[in-house]
């Protein structure tokens, strides 16, 4: 047994020996040049998938659908009814026919010299236009209705009875050119047409505004007027406050808030809402 070791031992002593011997040897034999000179190239191939992302294709946004309310909006015609409108800053006009019978315009430079309705109707003791007679009732009842009292003082009159009229106050003292402003010359009155009529709250002679336009009848009638066709004819901020001043004014005449013409509810509407009277309304359609 002893020997057997002493063997082994004497055997691993010589390996050692041998791998040492090697490697001294190894290392002086070293050449890292000629290894370099030795050694054969190597292909290496190297393979990259590179993912580049492809764009959808971009869709055109459709345009909006144009509107009412995103279409443009251009002027109106200034020639046009909305167009003379537009440029005295009021909304655009009906769309009425003013040459139709509710339009007959009479005025110091508008004669009806030879005009009478077709048909005259009389209501209450006044005659009038066989076509305004029922707004006339209508009218007239629904201000009852609030139990007002309604007087119907005076109505259609034809050339005639305008001819006594105005020469009756030019033998007051008025001159010719005063008297035209209170009671028109013949064949320039409304009330020839038919169309109109003096409304108070009773009989009055002669009729004072001052005293009239505080009626509870006047400030009722003149709120409510266009529901039933009919305008008040020669207001206040269109007319004069006594005959001098009326030269002057739209319409020519004085302030008469007892004086109420039918036009139609459409017209009337646009007229009362708007404070203008009925030249300046037939202007716009000129």
């Amino acid at each position: 047994m002893k020997n057997n070791r002493i063997l082994r031992l004497i055997t691993g002593i010589v390996l050692l020996a041998l791998f040492v011997f090697v490697l001294i040897s190894t290392v002086r034999n070293y050449d890292p040049a000629r290894l370099m000179r030795d050694a054969q190239p190597v292909e290496v191939t190297v393979t990259v998938e590179v993912t580049v992302p492809v764009p959808e294709p971009q869709q055109e946004t459709p345009a909006p659908e144009e509107t009412a309310e995103t279409a443009p909006v251009s002027a109106p015609d200034p020639e046009s009814p909305e167009g003379r409108a537009a440029a005295l800053g009021l909304p655009a006009p009906p769309d009425v026919d003013v040459s139709g019978w509710e339009f007959i315009l009479a005025n110091a430079d508008h004669s009806i010299e030879t005009y009478a309705p077709p048909e005259i109707e009389t209501l209450e003791g006044q005659q009038f236009d066989t076509r305004i007679i029922e707004p006339m009732k209508a009218f007239v009842a629904a201000a009852r209705a609030e139990g007002l009292s309604v007087f119907l003082s005076s109505g259609y009159r034809d050339y005639a009875t305008q001819q006594y009229l105005y020469n009756r106050k030019i033998s007051q003292g008025y001159t010719p050119e005063q008297a035209a402003t209170i009671v028109l010359p013949p064949g320039t009155s409304e009330h020839q047409t038919g169309l109109v009529c003096d409304i108070t709250d009773q009989y009055y002679d002669p009729k004072d505004w001052t005293v009239l336009e505080k009626t509870a009848l006047y400030q009722w009638m003149s709120e409510h007027c266009q529901e039933y066709g009919f305008i008040v004819r020669y207001p206040k901020n269109k007319s004069g406050l006594s005959a001098d001043e009326a030269k002057n004014s739209v319409t020519g005449i004085i302030y008469e808030p007892w004086h109420y013409r039918y036009v139609g509810v459409e017209a009337a509407t646009y007229i009362m809402e708007n404070e203008i009277c009925l030249e300046e309304f037939l202007a716009l359609y000129e």
